[in-house]
């Protein structure tokens, strides 16, 4: 009964999101542009993927910190969307993200993103802090706290760094026209589509 309502609530989740037409999503811009692709051309896949014991056990510690977060700070917001459009290639891109929390911490707003992984090292992510100063500079709010929750650590790295508006075109230009691919070498190691695709890097 509960693991069908978990998977219930999983698939309500993907079905929801449905990208508009000139719409990139900030997690888009920060992933290899043919995962992108992919996910559009071979959905099936893509849902599948969405069902991991991994990947459910990541949205149960959000979901779990994002309470924990809107019961220590009152006013903060939790799961909060947000839109920006920038120009790319003669036309009007939407960016569209949806950050973990937003929090008033010694009376200063600091945007929250939360991570969950299976080991500690390497951390932070070049692409988990690419992702909080996209927030950041969609936002103008001068400072993001990433928390990483692993088997071996709890932690977290304060980021004052925004993104600029000329980097996240790029990073929307690269994505759009598929020319940085895989963006990170890791990235095929993980990555459903590797079977299929004629970028992939091996390790």
């Amino acid at each position: 009964m509960l693991i069908e309502k978990i998977f219930k609530k999983k698939l309500d989740d993907y079905y929801s999101h449905v990208k508009e037409e000139n719409t990139l999503y900030v997690t888009d811009l920060i992933r290899c542009p043919m995962k992108v692709y992919y996910e559009k051309v071979y959905k099936e896949l893509a849902l599948a993927e969405i069902f991991t014991p991994a990947t459910v056990l990541g949205d149960m510690v959000h979901t779990g910190l994002e309470e924990f977060i809107k019961s220590a700070f009152p006013n903060s917001q939790v799961e909060v969307e947000i839109e920006k459009e920038i120009p790319v290639n003669n036309q009007t891109i939407k960016i569209k993200g949806r950050m973990d929390a937003i929090a008033e911490i010694d009376g200063e707003k600091v945007v929250i993103e939360i991570k969950s992984a299976r080991a500690d090292k390497g951390l932070p992510h070049e692409h988990h802090k690419a992702q909080l100063q996209i927030y950041l500079w969609m936002t103008g709010i001068k400072k993001g706290l990433l928390v990483y929750i692993t088997p071996d650590r709890i932690t977290e790295y304060e980021i004052k760094e925004p993104a600029d508006e000329i980097g996240v075109i790029r990073l929307a230009e690269e994505t759009l026209k598929k020319s940085k691919v895989p963006r990170y070498s890791w990235e095929c190691s993980y990555c459903i589509y590797s079977s299929i695709c004629p970028f992939k890097k091996i390790k």
